[in-house]
């Protein structure tokens, strides 16, 4: 007896010799042969499932449980021993083994329900979302009062974009265990996802009392305090999880994306070329890169970032997928080189990819079909709150005929705030989607028997193209937000005006069908709290000031070249060039040097960034806009406080917001067809002091009386568009 015990135990001290010396290849072979000869010693199975978890084993460990278990031998707290074999593959992150060793042992204990929990882990943690939520919908109707299992089942939830489903099981986790962390953490990305900021931070927070050194959760703790625009605490929150795990590479991406919306361009691109080779693999490190790079007017560079982005399979979380893409295109929009034609194409592979799908989802409306009957319409867009949308949004609603049509809106905007409120009062039916997942938001557009959906975002961010694609309303129609095609054949119409329709061969690079309206695309409503009139800077300043409140991606080779051609042709003027993006003053400089390899002097550059646009304006004798994508709002400004501006007709129709601005003026004289008449009317206004002056001093007022502030009247021409596309819905065959 003693001699077979000193053979155990030599062989035991063999197989940790051999695990000590990293050798577990060797050690496995060991314990192999040591419970072929022991088989039911406790102490060599616990030695051998360590080798053959170490040498990707993990279902040959199981196997000598179960054989002790035949044998006999009663295993410690029922299955525990299978348990520890999946404790310690999870302890090692080697998930597919786990899923391997959790579907053996089910297969063999069907009725051991903590094995669905294992098994769920294991899919969540390599991706398997769906898969993930029906093994844990099970655990949960088996164990409904086990917190873990109720978390994982949130965790699931919300991977899947179904956050408000999650929230009530990830509540009673917490209330089951009050320590429970990782239900804290899971409960703070549903809130978040919901759009619950403040309510995700305190749940956060909450989270690192229970444990202070968890780095995922300062990293989602950071996430909602970039959603809530604390960037300084977002940037501290990410420096928290990099202290605490340094190679933790998956916090870049959202670093990266802090310090890009906090202004510090310079900065960001800097950090993203410090760690490209380690976050190589990430995705979503590739699309903030692209984000920063766009941001700073690197268009080559940040096409190149989002293609890289899309180059990963991410088909099983779409939503990531769309928004690069989303942005891919937003950037196309502005190359200087890029054709009408080509950019077109990526907006039709947009629609291939993420559109066609939608199709499924296509059926028959229920809503009556009476040409003339009050229409119900739908606008949904993120821009209910305090944006620029509101000076072109909120006329057309306030003139509206309520008698005819009944206004729905749907809305996800980032925050609410006084602007919402008003917002709130000219619709009869306010929808906050914020929480909806593109399912419920389908339904409920449905369910609210919708004639006509209007799309107010495009491809900004938090756009409902998704919902979009599948067709949940009889008719559809983009306005207004974005300036370009959708890409999605599931739209029917684009509402422009005459402007930017103009041009043979417009309507193959829409996707819609263009809806050319009596007047202008849009009205302007300013706000005229700070914006008086003031004389004309050249008087006092003795010299012409040029300038453009454009962002920089705009301003690309071939608008520098002609604006330090206007600068060049007139001595002693400045170029005031102001906007966010300027705010960093790396980027001033960079932009700056473009001029000055045009022998530009630095001291006639005023680049940077201050608020309100009211006060830059009036440091503006001339304003300049960019192409091939025309500047927005700050065009409209521009003619309210008196200066005229010179555009260029371009690529549709981002390259025609100017031309639509002018015609709507009445001022189309200002508008150019090629780079040299861009400058020579620039030039020519320069020349004509006089002219400037009268401007300053009447050009409000032509603004005010022209087409392009006739509230009412637009309200009509939309109200007449959208009746005609009813019309045109009722008279169409039934396919």
């Amino acid at each position: 007896m003693n001699k077979k015990a000193n053979s155990v135990g030599e062989m035991l001290r063999n197989v940790r010799a051999a695990k000590a010396a990293g050798d577990y290849e060797r050690a496995y072979l060991l314990g192999e042969r040591l419970l072929s000869t022991y088989p039911l010693n406790a102490d060599a199975m616990n030695e051998h499932s360590e080798s053959c978890l170490r040498t990707g084993k993990a279902i040959r460990a199981l196997e000598w449980i179960c054989q002790r278990r035949q044998s006999g031998v009663r295993l410690a707290a029922g299955n525990r021993e299978f348990y520890v074999v999946l404790e310690q593959l999870l302890s090692i992150r080697h998930f597919p083994e786990m899923e391997q060793a959790s579907r053996w042992l089910i297969e063999r204990f069907p009725k051991d329900d903590q094995l669905l929990n294992y098994l769920g882990i294991a899919l969540l943690e390599t991706s398997q979302f769906t898969e993930a939520r029906v093994v844990l919908e099970q655990a949960v109707q088996r164990l409904p009062d086990n917190p873990s299992v109720l978390s994982n089942y949130g965790y699931a939830l919300v991977s899947l974009e179904k956050s408000e489903a999650a929230v009530p099981y990830l509540r009673k986790a917490i209330e089951l265990s009050p320590t429970l962390f990782v239900a804290y953490n899971n409960l703070g990305n549903a809130l978040r996802w919901m759009g619950r900021y403040d309510e995700a931070i305190s749940v956060y927070l909450a989270a690192i009392r229970i444990a202070p050194e968890q780095p995922y959760v300062y990293n989602n703790l950071g996430l909602a305090y970039t959603a809530t625009r604390a960037y300084d605490q977002a940037i501290a929150s990410y420096q928290k999880v990099l202290e605490l795990q340094p190679d933790l590479s998956q916090v870049y991406p959202n670093y990266i994306d802090a310090l890009r919306q906090a202004r510090r361009n310079k900065e960001a691109i800097s950090l993203a070329m410090e760690v490209m080779e380690r976050c190589a693999a990430i995705p979503e490190y590739w699309a903030a890169f692209g984000d920063v790079l766009r941001e700073s007017a690197h268009v080559d560079q940040a096409i190149e970032a989002y293609i890289k982005a899309l180059s990963f399979n991410r088909s099983d979380i779409q939503s990531f997928n769309r928004k690069v893409y989303s942005n891919l295109l937003f950037c196309m929009n502005y190359h200087a080189d890029l054709s009408a034609d080509l950019i077109y194409q990526t907006y039709k592979e947009f629609d291939q990819r993420f559109g066609e799908p939608g199709k499924r989802y296509w059926r028959s409306f229920t809503q009556q079909k009476d040409p003339g009957r009050r229409l119900r319409i739908g606008y949904v867009t993120p821009s209910f709150y305090n944006q620029v949308c509101k000076y072109f949004l909120i006329p057309l609603l306030d003139w509206h005929d309520h008698t005819q049509f009944e206004l729905f809106a749907y809305a996800n905007p980032p925050c609410e705030d006084e602007t919402t409120a008003y917002y709130k009062t000219r619709f009869e039916h306010w929808v906050d989607i914020r929480a909806m997942t593109d399912d419920q938001l389908e339904q409920r557009i449905r369910d609210d028997q919708i004639d006509i959906l209007i799309d107010v975002a495009g491809h900004t961010n938090e756009n409902k193209l998704a919902v979009f694609a599948r067709k949940p309303a009889p008719v559809s129609a983009h306005w207004l937000e974005y300036g370009y095609t959708t890409g999605l054949s599931a739209i029917d119409y684009y509402i422009t005006d005459q402007a930017c329709a103009a041009g043979e061969g417009t309507q193959q690079v829409f996707s819609e069908n263009l809806w050319v309206l009596d007047g202008p695309a849009y009205v302007y409503r300013p706000d005229t709290r700070t914006a008086d009139l003031t004389p004309l800077p050249a008087l006092s300043n003795g010299y012409i000031t040029f300038g453009s409140l454009s962002r920089s991606i705009r301003i690309n080779h071939k608008v520098v070249k002609v604006w330090a051609a206007i600068l060049d042709a007139i001595p002693n003027s400045r170029l005031v060039i102001n906007s966010g993006d300027f705010e960093d003053a790396g980027v001033q400089e960079e932009m700056a040097s473009r001029f000055m390899q045009y022998g530009i002097e630095r001291e006639r550059l005023l680049i940077g960034f201050s608020t309100p646009s009211w006060s830059v304006l009036k440091q503006i004798d001339i304003g300049l806009d960019c192409f091939p994508h025309n500047s927005g709002t700050t065009l409209l400004e521009s003619l309210y406080m008196g200066i005229p501006f010179i555009s260029m007709f371009d690529r549709p129709s981002v390259g025609r917001i100017g031309s639509s601005v002018l015609v709507a003026a009445n001022h189309p004289e200002w508008i150019a067809t090629t780079e040299m008449e861009y400058a020579q009317k620039a030039v020519m206004l320069a020349h004509d002091v006089e002219r400037l002056v009268y401007l300053r001093e009447h050009l409000r007022e032509e603004l005010q009386a022209s087409p392009a502030m006739n509230e009412p009247a637009f309200a009509r021409s939309m109200e007449k568009a959208y009746r005609q596309m009813w019309q045109l819905y009722c008279a169409k065959e039934e396919t």
